[in-house]
């Protein structure tokens, strides 16, 4: 089958969205990876600009010029002047490439979906119906990655649809913008031919349609369609008299989607570092040359050099020939090839595209900065700026929140003007004499032919032109990209850890590499395990999500049942200030005092009810008697505030009940005769000050020791 890519000029279009890289990999490529998994042999990519640009890299890439990859031969199709969905189709149409029904992707769709089910069923219905002239791919519901925020539902693709239950034909499709606070009125005809109807609510647009040659036809005869969703589904439903239908496949599984603008591209590279889209991973490029790794959350290329004393955090990647100097810090943010980070600079939830310069002490922070950008020593890139190809920053200069950067000028136009700003003509004599003035600039030089840059936004002896107003932008900041805003004091240990790994430094002790990253192994297991209560999720999944959590941070089954267990008995206690609003309702309210009678009665009956719920799951990770001992050895450092517990976990509630808490644990199975009296074995000759808890359970210990003599007799008589 053949498909076509349609390549939206508005998208990202001051970093040649195309080209943008989610990861390593631009996301027009991923586009290609998917449909040739789909069995699509033959791949029109339609742009209205930047073709020469996009040509040179697929033929790079072994993609285009006559060169099959893997079966699919790629054509990149310039078509200048074509600013709509409609203009670009009826462009092909004239072109007369297509010869059968087609795989139309609006944008670029980053994609591990299955798509050949949805090509089955549409080539079966129109052997058919020759009328059923295109199948809509969507989601069933908002992705598991991407909220839809309030208001905010058209920009995400959600819409209402009026469908055939039996047939999946769709009679009336409406986005989530344009329905009102009174709904949707439907008309009587819609039951004319048949006995019932599904109006379904949250689906979502994947922008990928299935067509017949009878799309582009109809587009070419109607010049009012200019968008698909928003003109032409919309059109051929008012109009079904005439015969024409569509249809709609609903994915049941799988990653579908669409790189549109700056907040779904930072959506986007978060699943593809978050292995949402694999295959199509950093590490799995399929370039038997590339040396990208994952290790515990961080993608790290093999030919990237990481100074001694610089941090990387978890969600983060350093690619290729890239350099990051002594000092620097690395939260949750990309760096793309040949980049060079100076010393000192803190770099947080912000993209580097490739060849990009950070210099020594600067902070960039939620951030994109396209190819060739260079920031000189000290200055700042606030929050949602976005510097396009080789724009220029001056020294300890601070780029405005939510401004816009790019070596291209823009004007505005006059009053009346249906477009508020459109492109400035630039001819490739301006492009040049302003690419190589922010060379000069760069290199601390002074430009032959200066040019009038905005030097509010890019400093005095920066190199670019602002795209916004920064007092506008700053009040309509883009999402906060990778995480949160907030700068750590301290980088999180889990981040030394691997940092230390990927040196190469061997000089850490055991004891203390055990103790790297356990605070956010132990949020992200309390976290997991809180959102299984809360979504009523089997055991049997529950422990799936788990495991995988284990295998992802190379933990064991014990380190998963010591915070299953500790985050199982916070739950009997009102929920600490850092608990996420949707898990707060989890936890037991109103006052408790664990000094009276009372209170302790009430705790203990809170916690046995806790263990007989989740006794199942903590049995499936307590997989031998060593597990339970370290289990039991948690319990003593949660109930001391100690270790991994020393923040002030309310953990010194249990204390006085511990071996009531031991021996509901014993009662429910999750802790063992033996398990428990090793534990205490080991702290035989331990300092009094950690025999505290062994003491408190001398009767206990006493009780199981009488037990196991009294069991060794019966069986020493049964012999006999």
């Amino acid at each position: 089958m053949q498909a076509v890519v349609l390549l939206d000029p508005n998208e990202l279009s001051a970093l040649c969205g195309a080209l943008v890289p989610a990861g390593q990999t631009p996301s027009v490529e991923l586009t290609l990876r998917w449909l040739e998994s789909s069995n699509c042999t033959e791949i029109h990519v339609v742009t209205p600009s930047g073709a020469d640009q996009l040509s040179a890299y697929l033929k790079h890439a072994g993609w285009e010029g006559g060169v099959r990859r893997g079966g699919a031969a790629v054509h990149v199709m310039a078509a200048p002047g074509c600013r709509t969905e409609g203009e670009a189709l009826r462009f092909v149409e004239q072109k007369d490439v297509i010869k059968g029904d087609f795989v139309l992707v609006s944008g670029c769709v980053v994609a591990n979906a299955d798509l050949k089910p949805a090509v089955q069923a549409h080539l079966a219905r129109r052997a058919a119906d020759r009328q059923a002239i295109m199948t809509l791919v969507m989601h069933g519901g908002v992705s598991s990655r991407s909220v839809v925020a309030a208001g905010d539902a058209q920009r995400q693709g959600c819409c209402l649809a009026v469908i055939d239950p039996c047939s999946q034909q769709l009679l009336k499709l409406e986005h989530g913008g344009r329905v009102g606070v009174h709904g949707v009125s439907l008309g009587t005809h819609l039951f004319s031919e048949r006995n019932s109807i599904a109006v379904r609510t949250g689906l979502r647009l994947s922008h990928v349609y299935i067509c017949a040659p009878d799309v582009l036809m109809l587009l070419s005869d109607n010049f009012d369609y200019q968008s698909i969703a928003g003109d032409f589904v919309p059109g051929v439903l008012s109009e079904q008299e005439l015969g024409s239908t569509l249809f709609i496949f609903e994915l049941a599984r799988g990653y579908a989607e669409r790189v549109g603008s700056l907040a779904a591209y930072n959506n986007v590279v978060q699943d593809v570092l978050g292995r949402w889209s694999y295959p199509w991973t950093p590490d799995n490029s399929g370039n038997q040359q590339d040396l990208c790794r994952f290790n515990r959350g961080i993608y790290l290329d093999g030919t990237a050099t990481m100074a001694s004393g610089s941090i990387v955090s978890k969600g983060s990647l350093v690619g290729r020939g890239s350099i990051v100097e002594s000092g620097t810090r690395l939260e949750r943010s990309i760096i793309g090839s040949d980049c060079h980070i100076g010393r000192s600079a803190f770099l947080q939830g912000s993209c580097l595209h490739g060849g990009v310069r950070v210099d020594d002490s600067c902070l960039v922070s939620s951030a994109v900065l396209g190819e060739q950008v260079v920031v000189r020593a000290h200055a700042r890139v606030e929050t949602g700026a976005v510097l396009a190809t080789h724009t220029v920053v001056d020294t300890a200069h601070s780029v405005p929140a939510g401004i816009h950067v790019s070596l291209i000028q823009r004007k505005t136009c006059g009053a009346g003007s249906d477009d508020e700003v459109e492109w400035r003509e630039a001819d490739g004599a301006q492009v040049a004499a302003a690419e190589a003035a922010a060379v000069a600039l760069a290199a601390g030089g002074i430009p032959e032919a200066p040019l009038d840059f905005d030097q509010q936004v890019v400093g005095p002896f920066g190199a670019g032109f602002a795209w916004s107003d920064p007092a506008v932008a700053a009040r309509d900041l883009l999402p906060i990209m990778f995480g949160s805003q907030t700068v750590p004091s301290d980088c999180d240990s889990e981040a030394e850890e691997f940092t230390k790994d990927a040196l190469h430094l061997d000089d850490m002790g055991a004891e203390e590499e055990q103790t790297l990253g356990a605070d956010q192994f132990k949020q992200e297991v309390a976290e997991t395990f809180l959102r299984c209560i809360n979504e009523r999720i089997s055991h049997d999944n529950a422990v799936i999500e788990l495991n995988g959590l284990k295998i992802a941070e190379d933990r064991t089954f014990a380190d998963c049942a010591r915070y299953i267990f500790t985050t199982m008995l916070s739950l009997c206690l009102p929920p600490s200030p850092t608990v996420k609003a949707e898990y707060r309702a989890l936890f037991q309210g109103g006052h408790l005092d664990p000094k009276s009678k009372e209170g302790r009665l009430e705790l203990l009956h809170r916690i046995n009810a806790q263990l007989k719920s989740w006794k199942d799951l903590m049995q499936r990770f307590l997989k031998s008697t060593d597990d339970q001992v370290e289990l039991l050895l948690t319990f003593e450092e949660y109930c001391a505030e100690e270790g991994d517990f020393a923040s002030g976990e309310q953990g010194a509630v249990f204390a006085d009940l511990f071996p009531q808490v031991v021996k509901l644990c014993y009662d429910h199975d999750v802790l063992s005769e033996d398990s428990i009296l090793d534990w205490a074995s080991e702290k035989e000759h331990a300092a009094d000050e950690d025999r505290r808890f062994v003491e408190m359970c001398a009767d206990l210990l006493a009780w199981l020791k009488d037990a196991e003599e009294e069991t060794g007799s019966e069986d020493q008589s049964g012999e006999d």
